[in-house]
């Protein structure tokens, strides 16, 4: 059964509803042993995310939220028939999107998580998850901030509901300042947009003088769904120069990846 829970513009004219789950944790290969989505979808809206592409969803990307309302629940169900392992938060969605202030569910999964011991990895582009500072000292947590531009505009443009990148610096900085162990990744690299060497390396100083213990950085992937995104909302002078280089210029990113040795770890 649907229900609306807000009006749409209470989350960025995003339509949410609660769903039900089955279950929590899902095998994962991201250098966890499980994944865990307390959401399907999300409010960040950013035009390069692929995750429609993993989990196969055909709706339109950016405009729903469903909510898994039963999902801690779920999670020490399983949790009590004994599975255990490491548990990335956070796979296919964002944990700490607009609608988890209002839910809350990212902080009951981790509480759940706490009690057992079981060390987590979450990854966000959102100032939210410092409010999780008390419980991430508590248990072993790795938290990454995804910084991909000290720029607003280019925030505005492919991640308009995520939170402005200096923002995400001061998160990292009060986490670090707290003693929570924090990373950051810096991605996708899009042509002409974000691979500004000048301001790659600015931004790989702001995030060590933030305390961010490790740096990885990664290219575009142009996965299903994704050019028809860029389509919709972006001009035609930045396709024609995505187009280009993303499906001529295999030297490119080649090039890129040697230059950005001395910011932090490739990923491609």
């Amino acid at each position: 059964m649907e229900l609306v829970v807000a009006d749409p513009k209470d989350f960025g004219g995003i339509r949410v509803r609660e769903v039900s789950c089955d279950h929590a944790l899902s095998p994962s290969g991201l250098e966890t042993d499980y994944s865990l989505n307390p959401y399907r979808g999300c409010t960040h809206g950013c035009l390069y995310c692929y995750a429609p592409c993993v989990i196969r969803e055909t709706r339109e990307w950016g405009i729903f939220v469903d909510v898994k309302r039963n999902i801690p629940n779920v999670l020490a169900r399983e949790l009590r028939s004994g599975i255990g392992g490491s548990v990335r938060l956070g796979s296919v969605t964002d944990p700490y999107q607009k609608v988890e202030e209002s839910y809350g569910l990212t902080r009951m999964c981790l509480m759940q998580l706490k009690k057992k011991g079981i060390p987590v990895v979450i990854q966000t582009k959102s100032e939210l998850v410092t409010r999780d500072m008390d419980l991430f000292r508590e248990m072993e947590a790795d938290v990454g901030m995804t910084v991909t531009s000290l720029s607003d505009d280019f925030t505005a443009r492919f991640e308009p509901g995520a939170s402005p990148p200096e923002a995400r610096i001061r998160a990292l900085e009060r986490m670090g300042s707290a003693g929570v162990k924090t990373w950051a990744f810096i991605g996708p690299l899009i042509p002409g947009e974000n691979d500004n060497m000048v301001m790659l390396e600015e931004l790989g100083e702001r995030l060590r003088e933030a305390g961010v213990r490790e740096i990885y950085l990664d290219k575009l992937n142009m996965r299903e769904g994704i050019w028809t995104r860029f389509e919709r909302c972006l001009d035609g002078e930045r396709l024609a120069r995505y187009r280009t280089i993303l499906r001529s210029n295999n030297s490119y990113f080649t090039d890129l990846k040697v230059k950005l040795e001395d910011i932090g770890k490739t990923v491609f």
